[in-house]
């Protein structure tokens, strides 16, 4: 765990602030590179991708506030991303409505450029989740039986949450826990992989990515979250389930639907262009 990489004076480099950076500029590199294969300015894409980052963590901030407002102890707190706290689908609302009226004023298809972007989202969550790794945050519950159960040190989140409710460890250590970092890490490249695998040999009609998208990431992030141990509320799932995996349950529904409703629109479409083509 290294949640401050050096210190010069008063300079922190933050790990959490350091991936997601990382994070954006490898996916800018891999969405300017596809779409100039269908003709779009990659310097377009650029100034995009900036505002979506900006309104993007600004909004997964403020939803984390309203979800957690017991951890900000004054206004200042609000505006330390380095630090953690953001829940990332205050990101989507706020990502999808900026880029829908962008890409209309240049006139650039909405759903072609989905297909172009959202392969790579789930990489760029990957970097952050690595982020969070390094932060000790969103870490999960204790796994003292498995063998690949990971412990945090002295004044980490984890070993702070286990001193309160199980009693320190001899060396201040938190005791084994689930790496639902490193889980989320790996489903989600995985899901990176799938989607691009997908546009290169199905690609059943334009922006496809775009639901299925959310129906993955959805099922992913259900699934983690059984193993979290971070105390998400539960006020949404009426202490059944976390409010994280109502909203992932919610992604998973949204997906499937508008795959299916876009699927059928592109039917729809192809059926005049086949009729007119049989005509003698």
């Amino acid at each position: 765990m290294y949640p401050i990489l050096f210190e010069i004076g008063p300079i922190k480099l933050h790990m959490y602030g350091l991936m997601i950076a990382i994070g954006f500029l490898t996916i800018l590199y891999f969405m300017q590179r596809d779409a100039r294969k269908i003709g779009v300015d990659p310097n377009q894409v650029s100034e995009m991708a900036f505002w979506v980052l900006v309104l993007g963590v600004a909004a997964t901030r403020v939803l984390h506030i309203i979800m957690y407002p017991e951890t900000y102890s004054s206004p200042l707190q609000w505006v330390a991303i380095w630090n953690g706290g953001l829940v990332f689908q205050g990101a989507i609302p706020a990502a999808v409505i900026y880029a829908y009226i962008a890409l209309k004023r240049r006139g650039i298809p909405f759903l072609a450029m989905a297909d172009v972007v959202m392969p790579w989202v789930p990489l760029a969550q990957a970097f952050g989740r690595v982020g969070c790794f390094f932060n000790g945050c969103c870490y999960g519950i204790r796994s003292d039986q498995l063998p690949w159960g990971l412990q945090f040190p002295p004044g980490s989140p984890p070993a702070h949450s286990h001193q309160i409710n199980y009693g320190a460890l001899p060396d201040g250590w938190s005791y084994p826990i689930h790496p639902t970092q490193i889980y989320a890490v790996l489903a989600l490249t995985t899901i990176c992989a799938v989607l691009l695998l997908m546009r290169a040999g199905w690609n059943p009609f334009t922006g496809f990515t775009f639901p299925l998208y959310f129906a993955f990431t959805g099922a992913y992030r259900f699934v983690v979250e059984i193993y979290r141990g971070d105390g998400n509320p539960t006020e949404l799932g009426l202490g059944l389930i976390s409010n994280q995996q109502v909203f992932s349950l919610l992604s998973i529904v949204l997906g499937l639907g508008l795959f299916f409703f876009l699927w059928q629109r592109s039917k729809r479409q192809e059926l005049p262009a086949s009729n007119d083509a049989a005509r003698p």
